[in-house]
Formats: structure tokens, sequence, C-alpha cells
């Protein structure tokens, strides 16, 4: 079939936009189309920069970002550093997040049918299954935090909070301390959030726009912000507006104690966003035009800027006047505000928590999983096995403490989402200069079929990188480091896959991959690889 079909012929290119779509579907490719999986028609991408905007700003401003900002009084750093950490890692990630999205828009596609261009046609198998047990993973926090807010409204209702005060008092003051007075809640509310969620995405497939979803990012953030507006304004008119004695703390570690946390903390930031990153593609794929796409999207450090803020003040609040610094906001709710208060308080963040857990968790995933077989697992099937997946991983534990939050989960699936980046970007834009055949992400005998589906150049950078990254220790009952300083290296564990799996790509595409497996591609590194008939598609006009 591959041999047979005309790519210019069944690709239609809009020149104004820089858009492509596909006249044809394939539905005989059983394990590689569903019609969620199809280009969006150009009719269809509808979505304009305030709706990207908004979905930011929804995930932006809730329970885990603010948490990732306060805890950088839990290792040493001060309200400077900390909220500098911030800015860098945003600014940072915000470079992967447009690149991968420009694919999205460019494409209409969703990321599982991109990512076929660089990983082969089975081999996209490997980023979709890390991406959705991670997106799981996040999955199973976001229901926690949901049952914490419940059973917080709960242990006021039922004059609980004196006993919780006594906890905080002596130091126990972790997303884990209200739920261990009340576990019954837990079972209750985890069952009907899950059945609430999957109501709302039963309604929104994505082939129609999801319209619902770009309904509800329009003005759930917005509503649900207020929460996290109360618990600093309580807070912050409880010591009179006087901020002083939280300018005032000192950063207590220095040296390269120091600046071995503010790496952690900074590649914290960029791996918190670092699976939206790679997610982009499933909501950019309905952009009315790139600029669209982009404009929603670079605000995102500055809104973590003004979110830093708030926590960081906050939480610096809270060490006055409890003596320990409380980076959840939920049980800081619970013990600060009056009940008039508590109840919307936690009602509102935990609706800003649903919304995330829709937009980043659970639509992104829901693709990757639907990609194992499409023909018979559509997108909610995939939904579905994210929902499984997180009942199974339990991995609401690594919220416990601030450091399982930073240098256990976050900075330990950002070496693996980095791994992954790495081929993404560096083949989208070294390789191929934003420019592929879309069709033959469809086609099991097509060019991405690179070696029985799978491309080795991909595969090989990322475990490699990954090894180079985590210490033996981590995956070995060993004690050893495989070079000098590699506890350093996996501190910017994210930083430096992305890094080593790109340049181990393209070495290996230049050498190897592209004469053996697409030789058709013409061109070199300088300016890139592009094949006569793609160059027809694209009417040799630009990159866009």
């Amino acid at each position: 079939m591959a041999q047979d079909i005309d790519r210019v012929d069944v690709t239609d290119y809009d020149s104004r936009d820089g858009y492509v779509e596909l006249n044809k579907s394939f539905p005989e490719s059983k394990t590689l189309w569903n019609a969620d999986f199809q280009p969006t028609p150009f009719k269809n991408r509808t979505w304009g920069a305030w709706t990207y905007f908004a979905i930011w700003f929804g995930m932006a401003v809730e329970v885990e970002s603010w948490s990732l900002v306060s805890v950088g009084f839990d290792f040493g750093l001060n309200w400077f550093w900390s909220i500098l950490s911030v800015f860098i890692g945003n600014i940072a990630v915000l470079v992967p997040i447009l690149i991968i999205g420009h694919g999205g828009a460019k494409y209409g596609m969703p990321e599982t049918s991109l990512t076929r261009s660089r990983w082969g046609t089975y081999g996209t198998f490997i980023p979709s299954f890390a991406r959705g047990l991670i997106g799981a993973g996040w999955w199973g926090i976001d229901t926690w935090i949901i049952t914490e807010s419940f059973a917080g409204m709960y242990i006021d209702a039922t004059g609980l909070k004196p006993e919780l005060m006594k906890l905080v008092a002596v130091g126990n003051a972790t997303p884990f301390t209200i739920a261990s007075m009340v576990p019954g809640v837990f079972i209750a509310v985890f069952v009907s959030t899950i059945i609430a969620r999957l109501v709302i995405l039963y309604f929104a497939p994505p082939r129609h726009g999801q319209t619902l979803l770009k309904k509800l990012s329009w003005v759930v953030p917005f509503i649900a912000f207020i929460g996290l507006v109360l618990v600093f304004a309580v807070n912050g008119s409880s010591v009179g507006w006087d901020f002083t004695p939280v300018f005032q703390i000192k950063t207590t570690v220095s040296g390269s104690t120091f600046i071995y946390f503010f790496i952690a903390l900074v590649n914290a930031q960029i791996s918190f966003w670092a699976t939206m990153g790679i997610s982009m593609p499933d909501y950019t794929r309905y952009a009315k035009s790139q600029k669209s796409a982009i404009r929603g999207q670079i605000t995102l450090p500055f809104m973590m800027l003004g979110i830093g803020f708030m926590a960081i003040l906050t939480a610096g609040v809270t060490i006055v006047k409890y003596h320990t610094a409380i980076y959840d906001p939920v049980l800081l709710a619970t013990i600060s505000l009056p009940s008039y208060l508590l109840y919307v308080t936690l009602f509102l963040l935990m609706l800003g928590v649903l919304v995330v857990n829709i937009f980043a968790d659970t639509v992104g995933p829901g693709y990757d999983f639907s990609n194992i077989y499409p023909k018979l697992i559509p997108w909610f099937g995939g939904v579905l096995i994210v929902v499984a997946i997180a009942a199974a991983l339990q991995s609401w534990s690594f919220y416990a403490s601030a450091g399982a939050y930073v240098e256990t989960w976050l900075d330990g699936y950002g070496a693996i989402l980095g791994a992954v980046e790495g081929v993404l970007i560096f083949d989208y834009v070294i390789i191929r200069r934003f420019k592929f055949e879309a069709v033959d992400s469809f086609l099991p005998g097509g060019r991405f079929k690179y070696y029985k589906g799978f491309n080795p150049a991909a595969v090989i950078a990322f475990v490699v990188s990954l090894i180079l990254v985590y210490p033996p220790s981590s995956y070995l009952p060993v004690s050893f480091s495989l070079y000098p300083y590699q506890s350093w290296v996996y501190q910017g564990s994210w930083i430096f896959t992305i890094i080593f799996s790109g340049i181990i790509y393209i070495i290996m595409m230049k050498y190897w991959i592209i004469p053996k497996y697409q030789p058709e591609l013409k061109g070199g590194l300088l300016h890139g690889y592009i094949a006569d008939d793609t160059k027809k598609i694209f009417q040799e006009e630009g990159t866009e």
C-alpha cells in the first residue's frame, strides 16, 4: 500500500497558515488508525489564544504547582531562590512546549501519531507508555488531593479541627495529615470522582474538537483560582500583610549543597510541565493558527511567577505562625480558614485539580493507551486504562513529603520524559526542519517503518541517555556511580537526558538510519533532510 500511495495527492497544504490535512482516511490500517487519530480538518481548527491561555492558567494555578514552589523552604532556600527556580525552570520548559506543540498545530495530529515519524509506527509505543504511566501517576496524586479536600470539610464539620491542630503543632504537616485522620473518606471520594470524570470525558470525544473541554477551560480555572487567593488573603491578613519576617528567613544551605538543591528545584519545575510538553499536540491540533497557540502559551512563566509569589509568601507565613513550613494549601486552608470560607475554598481547590486532571493527566495518556490498538481501543478506552493504572500505582505516596515530591517523583520521571523529548525535538527541528509525510504515520509499510516498525536510533538514544543519567543505585542493589558526580547529573535529569538523547539520535540518524531505512531523504544536518514528494507538498515555502 505504501508503494501505491500518492503522498502529494492525499495531502492538502494551506500555504497561508502552513497547515496540513489528509483528504483520505485509513480504516484498513487497523493498528495505526482510528477516527480520533485522523488529522483535524481545517474547518475544525478553531481554538484561539484565549483557549490556550485558559488551559495553562487552569494548570498553573492549582494545588500541585503551589506546593512545588512552597517546598523551597524545605530544601533550605529562601524566598528569592525559590522564586528564581520557578522562573528559570518555566522559561526553559516553554521552549520544548512550543516546538512540540508546533507539530500538532501544523499537521492537526495528536502526539501519538506525530511521534511515529521519530520512533517508528510501532516504536511510538515506548514514549506513549512512558507518558501514559506518568500521566496515570499524576491522576493518582490528583485523586488524593480531591480526597483530601473533602476530608478537610469533613474534619471541620465534625469538630475534629483541634485534633488536627495538635498534629500540626508537633510538625506533622503534610498532605497525608488530614487523610490519616479520616481514612474512610478516601474510598468514597475515590469512587465518586472517577465516575464524575468519566462522565465528562465520555461526552467530550476528541473528533468533535472537544467542545465541552474547551468551554470548561474558559470558565472553571478562573473560578477555581479564587480558592488559592482566599488561602493567601486569609493568611496574609493574619500577619497584617507584613511579610517582612518572611523576607528575613535566610537560606540555610551554602556552597555545593546550595547548588545541588537549586538545580534539583529548577529541574523539578521543568519536569512538572514535561508531560504537558509532550502532550501539547493533543491540544494544538485544534489551533486556528500557530500564532494563536503560541500567544496563549508564552504567558506560562509569568503565570507561574505570580502563583509562586503567593505560594512562597504564604508558606513563609506558616513558618512564622506554626513554626513549620506548610506547602500543602489544602491542609493550610483547613486549619487557618473560618468555616464560612473553608468549604468554599476547599471546593474551589478541588475544582482546580479536577480541570488539571482532565487536561494534563487524562486526555493525552488516553491517546497513548489507545495507540496500543487504535482500531479496537478508542480514545475513551484509553482513558479507562489510565484510570485502572492510576488505581494500581498508588502514586500519591510521592506527594507525602517535599523530598519525595521533588527528587523521587519529579526529578525521577523528568529523566524519562527528557529522553523522549530529546528525540522529538532534534528530529523535528534538525532532521526534518518541520516537514514530514503525515500520511506515512498511518501506513504500516511506509517511511516510518524503519526496522520492523521501530526506529533503532530513537530506542538506543532513549536507553543510553537514561543509563548516563540514572545512578546504578536507583535501579540495582549497588552503591557506585558510573562516573564522578553522576548524582549531580541526576539532579538535572531532564536537562541532561534531553541533550544526551538528542545528540545521540541525530548522529545515528545521519550515519545509519537515513542511509539504510530512509534513502529517499536528501540533504544534511545543516539544512535538514526532505524527500522530493515532500518538497512538492510544501511547495518549498519556508519552514512553516
